[in-house]
């Protein structure tokens, strides 16, 4: 398989639709052998049921999509996506993630998955929101705040990453793999935390300019980005 590719979802039902016609569409017509995960966040059972019918709707056409894998509670979206990477085919060649609300569109993510298919070794390709090329529609509020977190970083850590946090990233499996155990964030950290071991353990890291938009209903709130900011401040993530 060339790519296994995780969506978390946290009450992703009403969200999620449309943009997993449009990327199961955009991956049929790319030649790619991909599997697609959609991984429920503990959202609750009724929820759990309802994206369970969005995802038998699409697979009534698009096979390569597995049925929904659901966590007994909500641990976050680290532990979403390393749980739904958990079950990717041994012969996968690379794991990948995006967010569920489509701000990365299904184009874009196939686009990116190229990009990968053409990397060679041990590498870590990222969405960038602020790399040469992109094309990003937020609030000004949004951009303040992650210009300031981008800051943090590079005073936390001296690494020059643009964007650590854009919600779609494609690695190479057998690195994954080889550090699995390694890994500890369950939330929002887990992008530095690919990133920081990446550099570690000299795996080529790569940012890719990408057309993005802001969608309403984000899951991250003022609490999450208060959480983030201070383990980056105490240089927790990664330790």
């Amino acid at each position: 398989m060339d790519c296994f590719l995780v969506i978390p979802c946290l009450n992703e039902s009403e969200r999620v639709p449309v943009f997993l016609q449009s990327l199961c569409q955009a991956i049929e017509t790319s030649g790619f052998s991909v599997g697609v995960q959609l991984v429920d966040d503990g959202s609750g059972a009724e929820e759990v049921e309802r994206l369970r019918k969005v995802v038998a709707k699409c697979r009534d056409r698009f096979r390569f999509v597995t049925e929904v894998y659901a966590m007994q509670k909500n641990r976050g979206k680290g532990a979403a996506v390393r749980s739904g990477w958990a079950l990717a085919p041994d012969d996968t060649k690379i794991l990948g993630f995006v967010d569920a609300d489509g701000s990365v569109s299904a184009s874009e993510t196939v686009r990116l998955l190229k990009e990968a298919m053409s990397e060679e070794g041990a590498y870590l390709l990222m969405a960038s929101r602020r790399a040469a090329g992109a094309k990003a529609h937020r609030s000004l509020l949004r951009k303040w705040v992650a210009a300031g977190f981008a800051y943090l970083v590079k005073r936390s850590y001296g690494i020059g990453v643009m964007d650590t946090q854009c919600g779609c990233k494609f690695l190479d499996a057998a690195w994954f793999r080889k550090h699995d155990w390694e890994f500890r964030e369950e939330g929002f950290g887990l992008d530095l935390e690919l990133i920081l071991k990446a550099k570690a353990t000299g795996c080529r890291l790569r940012e890719v300019g990408i057309a993005w938009h802001e969608e309403p209903g984000s899951k991250v709130g003022v609490a999450d980005v208060w959480t983030l900011g201070k383990a980056v401040l105490q240089r927790r993530i990664g330790s």
